[in-house]
């Protein structure tokens, strides 16, 4: 009966996005995790890293098929019991919490050419927003406690529509993306209108090819801030490379923002510059290994007393068995950022284990 209810609620949701398509086929997944963590913090400014056990389910509802004029379609909803912020948390007209989360609509007239909507997926310069070999998450996202900049994009958590261009390059994929209001929610509804004026659109733009063992990604972002004539305009952009030979990967990526994603007046403008090398190793089938370390340097009008780079090392080790991974992550953060600079001495440790049911 359960499998029968959630079959349904698959048919009803991607019906709901492709409503004059017949569907070919529909397909439900996802995952469930639980983690633990634990660690400690030195400095003034830290806070008490104590011991916190979570989990987050998330279920992925797709379909995809043909469309009457020859097209391919898909279409994709996920259900997040994640509520993180979106990264324009000084606007208060909406709340972040919503299950609806991750979604697109693709339209494929051809293999090489897509059009796109999205709220939060990979499109856009977030394509190239990891460039680097990575073992069970992103450098920003293994604990959350390092307070280390990532490349800035206009589709995490927000609604962007765009195109993308594929075998551009050798196993190339160019992809663009508009978002004309990034104020706007996950429950942000197509046929209301907004109750706040808009306060800022921006695109993002990212290529990603792979001659051989070496796969490059760029990316760059701007943001236009459009609350008042002394906000900052945000400006990003990253460019990575990994090298790939069995059982090794290891790669290296630079990223430099001018500016965030939320509003900031020019006079509180931030700057940084974050560099990550990064090298996983496939010990056997089921066990693999990683390690990655960044350094980040924080400048701009905000910083009045630039403190030493914030250093970012973090090692993982993942036991693959088949739908369940159980993986170990330790991070070591020295002299964390703060809005005004990084602080000498504002350390955290963490560990963290993790398992991971895919479905």
């Amino acid at each position: 009966m359960k499998n029968k209810a959630i079959k349904s609620l698959g048919v009803l949701t991607v019906a709901s996005l492709i409503s004059t398509s017949a569907l070919a086929q529909v397909t439900v997944s996802g995952y469930v995790e639980a983690g633990f963590m634990t660690g400690s913090t030195k400095g003034t400014l830290g806070h008490v890293n104590s011991k916190n056990l979570g989990g987050e389910t998330v279920v992925t509802i797709a379909g995809k098929g043909k469309l009457a004029n020859g097209w391919e379609y898909s279409a994709y909803q996920n259900f997040d019991s994640d509520d993180a912020s979106d990264g324009r948390t000084t606007t208060t007209n909406y709340t972040n919490a919503n299950p609806l989360s991750t979604r697109a609509i693709v339209l494929s007239p051809s293999p090489m050419f897509s059009l796109f909507y999205t709220f939060d997926g990979v499109y856009g310069g977030e394509i190239a927003r990891t460039a680097v070999p990575t073992v069970t998450e992103l450098v920003g996202d293994l604990t959350g406690v390092a307070s280390i900049s990532e490349f800035i994009d206009v589709t995490s958590g927000h609604h962007a529509v765009g195109f993308d261009v594929n075998n551009l390059g050798p196993n190339g994929r160019l992809s663009v993306a508009y978002n004309p209001t990034l104020d706007a929610r996950p429950h942000s509804s197509s046929d209301r209108a907004s109750p706040s004026a808009k306060t800022a659109s921006g695109y993002s733009i990212g290529y990603s090819v792979s001659p051989g063992p070496v796969t490059i990604r760029a990316g760059v972002t701007k943001i236009d801030q459009t609350q008042s004539t002394t906000a900052q305009d945000a400006t990003s952009k990253t460019l990575g490379a990994t090298f790939t030979q069995a059982p090794f990967a290891i790669g290296v990526q630079r990223t430099k923002n001018d500016g965030t994603k939320a509003t900031l007046a020019t006079t509180s403008n931030i700057e940084d510059q974050v560099d990550t090398a990064a090298i996983s190793f496939a010990a056997t089938k089921e066990v693999t290994i990683g390690a990655t370390y960044s350094e980040m340097e924080r400048s701009g009008a905000a910083v009045t007393a630039p403190g030493p780079d914030l250093k970012v090392t973090q090692l993982v080790v993942a036991y693959n068995l088949g739908p369940v991974v159980i993986s170990g992550a330790y991070e070591d953060a020295q002299n964390k950022a703060t809005a005004t600079g990084t602080v000498s001495g504002l350390d955290a440790t963490t560990t963290k284990i993790k398992v991971k049911a895919n479905f």
